[in-house]
């Protein structure tokens, strides 16, 4: 079911770089392999593009996930860094004392152009092939969706950036930065050339469920959409994919984070992971990096006393209790933890995310699991296309698709909301449903308040709602007492500055200036 041979592709490609190249500084990732061995028959072609999934995420835990939980959200309010402070430069991020030259945001630069490359490789081998065009252009199709993907997490993160659609040689650094609008422009062109070529997920054989489909290609457009405010097109796809019939909410909500759950019926794109014993690289680590020591983890990542008091605005226990593991209670799907201990001495707040975390009777020996990494669900494109319709004051359409997300876990909706409040309760809903699933920052950093500013501005800084709460209202037992890690986490963001991060002042270098940085840093 996973591909395994092609996923060992991954890996022999994924040893022919080195990590700490500037993006346009690299190797050839095994183009001789590449053009002359796995393009010639239609097999060869599809484990080509089947290898590409791969580097969404790549293998380790210092690559693109740990960076998506430390700017998606221990540098929102929703998480701390977690274990007596943790890494030094993730906690700069979190905290927003960082400058160019951190290394957590280097690398999380360096590695998603490194998969463009991988894509951009892939596709003009496909491109050459002599496999029939059917077949070439749905593979395309594919990797277009993954390159999206990709520079999706780039804009939103940086703002302009290369954009780069070809392989370059490593003396061509001749880019400069693309405009944000032109590289948001870009991805959309991707995705539609996709929603037109792809299959729907149920098209797919049971085996091949994970790859891209249409569903993926427009609910990844729909997000988009909502970055960019285009709030007709983001009710126009997520309307499509909802009424679709090729997905459905899970019953239950605990059933979304199930070890097992491959690929589910909510699911719209996920990347798997499967756990080896032959080639123990295989697994996803993620979740070892976010359970505390004594459940064989290291710690980082605990979510706050703010989020879980969201929660209990909302007296919504079950997303409470399958979102934040919390000290002394059992763990929600594990009868084997009926008393969560989070080691409160080595961590800020005494919570994990359950979200990520493996069940003590699911655990494989070397801390790498097949528990796969779900992007995009219909949960979200429910709130998508709610917010989407709330933004136009189209309040009973709103309302509908808020309350299927709430009706499952078993919350009331006021039907009565209209405009601002409105607004804010679907925001509110998205926070709660999509906690700790890496978009908080961003969500926060692309919304509007009703005097036109980032909702961020008024969360964050000396004098936003979060830091407020921290420093001057929260009697929280375990956060005001674990201050290794500073309870003012946010006073230090800068309105203006740290709506974006820093281009990585290596790159800046290696373009001699063609590449310029970010105003503030």
């Amino acid at each position: 079911m996973k591909h395994l041979k092609y996923i060992l592709l991954v890996l022999v490609i994924a040893g022919m770089s080195a990590c700490k190249k500037t993006f346009l500084d690299q190797e050839p990732y095994g183009n001789a392999i590449q053009a002359n061995t796995f393009y010639n028959t239609v097999d060869e072609a599809s484990g080509a593009t089947i290898a590409c999934y791969k580097y969404i995420d790549f293998d380790d835990w210092w690559q693109t996930q740990w960076w998506k939980q430390v700017g998606g959200e221990a540098a929102s309010d929703n998480e701390w860094i977690g274990i007596n402070g943790g890494q030094g430069t993730a906690v700069q991020a979190a905290h927003y004392t960082l400058n160019a030259e951190n290394d957590r945001i280097e690398a999380h630069w360096i590695e998603i152009y490194k998969s463009i490359y991988i894509f951009n490789a892939t596709i003009e081998g496909i491109q050459k092939s002599q496999i029939d065009d059917a077949t070439k252009q749905k593979l395309i199709a594919e990797i277009k969706f993954l390159r999206a993907f990709q520079y999706f997490e780039l804009v939103r993160n940086w703002g302009g950036i290369p954009l780069i659609t070809k392989t370059l040689g490593p003396q061509e650094n001749t880019y400069s930065r693309t405009s944000a609008a032109d590289v948001y422009n870009f991805i959309k062109q991707d995705l539609n050339s996709a929603i037109s070529i792809l299959p729907n997920k149920s098209q797919y054989s049971a085996t091949d469920k994970f790859r891209v489909s249409k569903g993926a290609a427009q609910a990844l457009l729909a997000k988009i959409d909502l970055y960019t405010e285009d709030w007709a097109g983001a009710q126009n796809l997520t309307g499509q994919i909802i009424s679709s019939g090729e997905y459905n909410l899970e019953t239950f909500f605990g059933n979304i984070w199930q070890t097992t759950n491959h690929n589910g019926p909510e699911s719209i794109f996920e990347i798997q992971y499967q756990y080896s014993t032959q080639y123990p690289n295989l697994g996803n680590i993620f979740p070892t990096t976010s359970m505390p020591g004594t459940e064989g983890g290291w710690g980082y990542f605990t979510p706050t006393s703010d989020l879980e008091n969201a929660f209990k605005s909302q007296a919504d226990s079950v997303r409470l209790n399958w979102t934040i593991m919390r000290q002394g209670f059992p763990v929600a799907g594990d009868p084997a933890n009926t008393s969560f201990n989070a080691n409160p001495a080595q961590c800020k707040s005494a919570r994990y995310n359950r979200k990520v975390y493996v069940p003590r009777g699911e655990r494989t020996p070397n801390g790498r699991f097949s528990k796969d990494h779900i992007y995009l669900r219909l949960a979200d494109v429910y709130l998508m296309n709610a917010e989407a319709a709330a933004m136009q004051q189209q309040s009973a359409q709103a309302l509908q698709s808020m309350r299927a997300v709430r009706n499952r876990v078993g919350l009331t909706t006021d039907m009565t909301l209209t405009g601002w409040n409105l607004i804010n309760a679907v925001r509110l809903e998205r926070r709660l449903e999509m906690a700790l699933e890496g978009d908080r920052l961003y969500d926060i950093r692309r919304w509007k308040d009703q005097s036109g500013q980032p909702v961020i501005n008024s969360i964050l800084g000396p004098n936003g709602s979060f830091v407020k709460y921290n420093t001057q209202q929260s009697k929280d037992p375990y956060e005001t007492k674990n201050l290794n890690e500073p309870q003012n986490k946010g006073a230090n963001f800068i309105a203006g500055t740290h709506n974006l991060w820093p281009i990585p002042s290596k790159e800046i270098i290696a373009s001699n200036g063609k590449i310029t940085q970010n105003p503030g840093y």
